[in-house]
């Protein structure tokens, strides 16, 4: 029978932990709580805030107009809750100038990262990014990067890699920034991040160009996925288990197959399949930090049946 090895480090992170007890906490039947946007990206724990008395309403990028006033039509007494992943700056004054209740759930992390875009634009650095532009967070980032006229003073690189950043450097709109503050989204991977900043030093090196890097990675997560890599070099095959819409899960499972684990990827137990195990002696577990601990718990025991069963 193979042998079932969980990460040491491994599922909820504080920040998705701290929002989803912020909203069961608040939520009542007499002021109900409706979220600005998918609370977390994690079906199961969406469902679960649901049955906890949280709705779901369509997010800032999903709103054309004032979101504030739009949102104000759509809650009626319930309040208005901001999701683990941020929002802008003119996002949460819209929704302060409807004058909605405001429960705000960010994560502390994400905070920081939006801190910072915020304090370089007033210092007159131009922010550089290294995220996807689709994600929430990222998103939400931008939106604290605004200069004094409400101008973007922020740019999204989406690669680290030298081809990447040498476009972005030699297209850049009126010529690229003498002064530049970097951050990255704070679920990517650090080998990554260190590439990034590796490389965009080696081809601005003789340039007059002035570079300020900030760590805004989240610890939980690098953390998880040092675990994650430290167990696949040592097992047959990896699970990673959390949300598909899940940028750090996906990262997760990246950084298994990069060991050269087989590695695959569910939401539930039920997608578990026998033939991924049939030679392995020694299987591997990790989760997002958006997943829960019920849904690890329902994937280990699948996967104890399967492996008895072979």
């Amino acid at each position: 029978m193979a042998e079932i090895i969980r990460a040491n480090e491994m599922g909820f992170c504080m920040g998705v932990r701290r929002a989803v007890q912020i909203m069961e906490d608040e939520a009542t039947p007499e002021r109900p709580i409706a979220s600005a946007g998918e609370i977390v990206h994690n079906p199961h724990v969406v469902e679960q805030l649901e049955r906890a008395g949280v709705r779901q309403l369509p997010g800032p990028d999903e709103v054309e107009g004032d979101f504030g006033a739009i949102t104000a039509q759509r809650l009626g007494n319930s309040r208005v809750a901001i999701t683990a992943h941020g929002v802008g700056e003119r996002v949460m004054r819209d929704l302060e100038e409807a004058g909605l209740d405001i429960v705000d759930t960010t994560c502390p992390v994400v905070t920081r990262a939006q801190r910072f875009a915020q304090k370089f634009v007033r210092e007159g650095w131009h922010v550089l990014i290294f995220g996807d532009p689709g994600h929430k967070e990222v998103r939400g980032i931008i939106g604290w990067a605004l200069d004094a006229r409400g101008r973007s003073r922020m740019t999204v690189v989406e690669r680290a890699d030298l081809d990447h950043l040498r476009q972005v450097i030699e297209t850049f709109p009126g010529g690229f920034p003498s002064k530049i503050g970097v951050m990255a989204q704070t679920t990517h991977k650090m080998e990554d991040c260190a590439r990034f900043v590796a490389n965009l030093m080696l081809l601005q090196r003789a340039a007059n160009f002035e570079m300020h890097v900030v760590n805004t990675l989240c610890h939980a997560t690098t953390g998880q996925q040092a675990a994650a890599a430290e167990l696949a070099h040592d097992v047959d095959v990896m699970v990673v288990v959390g949300g598909r819409k899940s940028a750090n899960t996906r990262h997760l499972r990246e950084v298994c197959e990069a060991e050269g684990t087989k590695t695959y990827q569910v939401e539930s137990a039920e997608e578990l399949e026998a033939t991924w195990f049939a030679d392995a002696e020694r299987i591997g577990l990790t989760a997002g930090a958006s997943t829960p601990d019920r849904s690890i718990d329902e994937v280990e025991g699948r996967l104890a049946a399967l492996a008895a069963a072979l």
